[in-house]
């Protein structure tokens, strides 16, 4: 890239850990809007992978705008009744065709969506309460222009060519960005991310949960630390089938509680941790968060991709963001995802490599070379980088901005995931 748009500076900000106040929450994986992102992302992939399969190459698609609308549902302790269905909506576009041959993209999204529903809302009867409801269009986008014989060149550009079919090593830096962003990244995790990213995957486990199977996916997990001191507040919603009665939900409530403060306080001995569960419950008008399937996507709640978990899976209220949607967006040359993945795994490498706790922003322009962005900056935390230092930070923007399609093959893969 071009070396006078790289800014290497310190900002004086402290370490996040040392600072005062932080506030972090973390969307489980039944969370509707987790779900969004989640199954935005999964498509994508499974969408890239078939046309790498079939073609060699990745085509136009955008699935970052689905949504999911919430059913309704009938429940008391030890069981209930779905009412009525929730539903996907694909507002989003695809190519469907390729070399005249017809590419079955609502049979890859209904394939990749059932078999993670699945897996998260194991409940859930996909087959009666589940409908996908298709709003997806196909208008290549604003700057394709036909010529007379109604063809474009312009459709092709941004196509992404893997020699021979394969994932093999292959540069192309004529790759242009689709949008003028920025996306923004950390490193390190604070101890609060870690917190919120330990209690939720604790509770969502495999392990957890063939444990204690009333414990559903919906789990919202917030941390707020005031110095050493740390308070969390988690909503659990409790699957009725498996929770027979208010005498059972109130014994595994305090249960839950003392857990998750054991559970924290073993890893984080450092702080003061207080915990505050299901703190709307209202026993006197019946008023618990119990669920049929674990989520509230059942009972009218509603999802959205971009609501949910940054790229790093928690939603750091009280640091730099980007608020960029970057799940479901196309791997190749959107900006939103690709640069949000390089900023990554910048900031990740200055981290290893250095110590530096970093703050690093890619700044796109339409049309404008992958490999050479508007800007590339990176904020460091406290004291300057040295010599040596800034030298090598230098290096590690060049290196991955010139393996950009590295960077996609990762996320194509399901080796990355923003969510």
């Amino acid at each position: 890239m071009n070396q006078r748009n790289l800014l290497i500076y310190s900002s004086g900000a402290l370490a996040i850990d040392q600072t005062a106040f932080e506030v972090v929450e973390r969307k489980g994986i039944g969370h509707p809007d987790t779900l969004c992102d989640t199954l935005a992302e999964k498509v994508s992939q499974a969408y890239s992978q078939y046309c790498l399969r079939h073609y060699g190459i990745i085509l136009r698609h955008m699935v970052d705008k689905i949504a999911l609308s919430g059913g309704a549902t009938k429940v008391q302790f030890g069981g209930g009744e779905m009412q009525k269905p929730t539903r996907l909506y694909l507002n989003c576009r695809f190519t469907r065709s390729y070399q005249k041959e017809t590419i079955p993209y609502l049979d890859i999204v209904r394939e990749t969506v059932f078999q993670h529903l699945g897996t998260v809302l194991p409940l859930l009867d996909l087959d009666r309460w589940f409908v996908i409801v298709d709003n997806t269009h196909f208008a290549p986008g604003p700057g394709v222009v036909y010529d007379a014989d109604g063809t474009s060149q312009n459709e092709r550009q941004f196509f992404f060519e893997i020699p021979e079919k394969e994932f093999a090593v292959f540069h192309d830096n004529n790759l242009r960005s689709n949008d003028t962003s920025t996306a923004v990244a950390y490193s390190p995790l604070s101890n609060t991310e870690k917190i919120v990213l330990l209690v939720e995957t604790t509770l969502n486990s495999p392990e957890f949960k063939k444990l204690h199977p009333y414990v559903g996916t919906d789990i919202k997990v917030m941390a707020r630390r005031m110095r050493r001191r740390l308070e969390i507040t988690v909503c659990v919603p409790f699957v009725a089938c498996y929770t027979p009665d208010k005498l059972f939900y109130a014994e595994k409530l305090e249960f839950l509680e003392e857990f998750i403060r054991n559970l924290v306080q073993r890893n984080f001995s450092q702080y003061g941790v207080k915990v505050f569960l299901n703190t709307r419950d209202n026993p006197g008008k019946s008023d618990y968060y119990l669920t049929l399937t674990g989520s509230a996507i059942e009972s009218g709640d509603e999802g959205v991709v971009g609501r949910g978990n940054r790229y790093n899976g928690v939603i750091p209220f009280t640091r730099h963001m980007s608020m960029e949607a970057c799940c479901g967006k196309n791997p190749v040359y959107h900006v939103g995802k690709i640069y949000t993945a390089v900023c990554a795994l910048i900031s990740e490498g200055i981290f290893t490599q250095t110590g530096l706790e970093t703050y690093v922003y890619l700044t796109s322009q339409m049309g404008r070379s992958l490999s050479d962005p508007w800007s590339a900056c990176v904020e460091v935390c406290g004291s300057m980088a040295n010599t040596l230092q800034r030298q090598l930070i230098a290096e590690i923007i060049k290196d991955k901005l010139l393996h950009v399609n590295e960077t996609t093959q990762r996320i194509v893969q399901g080796e990355l995931n923003l969510y």
